[in-house]
């Protein structure tokens, strides 16, 4: 019975956007500031398979596999507000998801997701220590493809809101730690699967750690660790005692090829999943223009 409610209930609302409303996931160095006036252009292109639902810590369906296919584009600009430097964001997503195995059932799917709307405020920048900090706004706007009827979606028919704050902090001449902590609130869903039911979801909170290490002037490995708590799901004010606690580990080989190209490859899994799928492999290139 645990495992039925999770493909059926916690799959439209954890699936849709799988790989996708993750955008707090950040990489290392996204929180030392480019100079005023820079503008980049990114392209991230994200693979992930996900294996077994998992239910109280406990693979309760071997064979139901999810798979996501995801491209998001980006643009960040740079600007000064009071002496302090401040971005300004706009991530869109567009994207795949198909169900295999006994979640077969859930589909496929093609469309874009939500747009998402960010901005960071630098309130300590010291380049010659190497020590930032600052406080990141998101807003997630449900422009993405949704259908009730539909088992999986891109979009999620629902305002999201989270904030971020992060500490980059060079410890050593070729090594920089980061700390990452955000917490999310969630509208609410209220056209959820054929019957139009009420999904409502408390709020969740992601811890994310970067040890980072630099080889040369044009390559930089690095590592991150990262736990996502909280985000219970209720479906017309039932509890569905699924509450988010995944552990996630993702490596990560940065090579500038030019003052205005960067590449960046990434493969991660996850470790530990209480609830939900458990992602096997997730295999990530984010290509980098400078304007």
């Amino acid at each position: 019975m645990r495992s039925s409610v999770m493909i059926g209930a916690m799959l439209i609302g954890a699936a849709m956007g799988h790989g996708v409303a993750s955008a707090q996931a950040i990489d290392a160095g996204d929180y030392v500031p480019a100079p005023d006036g820079t503008q980049l252009g990114l392209l991230y292109l994200q693979y992930a398979n996900a294996k077994g639902i998992y239910a109280d810590g406990r693979n309760v369906d071997p064979d139901a596999e999810l798979e996501s296919a995801v491209a998001i584009a980006r643009y960040v600009g740079f600007t000064k507000v009071g002496g302090m430097t401040l971005d300004y964001q706009v991530l869109q997503p567009v994207g795949y998801l198909r169900g295999h195995g006994s979640a077969a059932a859930l589909g496929e799917t093609t469309g874009f997701g939500d747009t998402i709307l960010v901005s960071t405020l630098w309130l300590h920048e010291d380049a010659e220590s190497g020590t930032y900090f600052g406080v990141t706004p998101y807003v997630f706007v449900p422009t993405g493809d949704y259908r009730a009827d539909r088992p999986l979606n891109l979009g999620e028919n629902r305002w999201k809101g989270s904030i971020q704050a992060v500490v980059s902090k060079k410890v050593a001449p070729k090594t920089i730690l980061e700390l990452s902590g955000d917490a999310m609130v969630f509208g609410v869903n209220d056209d959820l699967g054929a019957a139009s039911q009420r999904l409502t979801q408390k709020p969740m909170y992601r811890v994310q750690g970067f040890a980072r290490y630099l080889l040369d002037d044009k390559n930089e490995l690095n590592a991150r660790l990262m736990y996502v708590g909280g985000g219970e799901q209720r479906i017309d004010g039932i509890e569905q005692n699924n509450p988010i606690a995944t552990t996630s580990i993702l490596g990560t080989w940065r090579h500038t090829i030019s003052p205005k190209w960067q590449l960046m490859t990434q493969l991660g899994t996850d470790l530990d999943v209480q609830n939900g799928f458990k992602e096997g492999a997730r295999v990530q290139l984010r290509i980098l223009r400078v304007f």
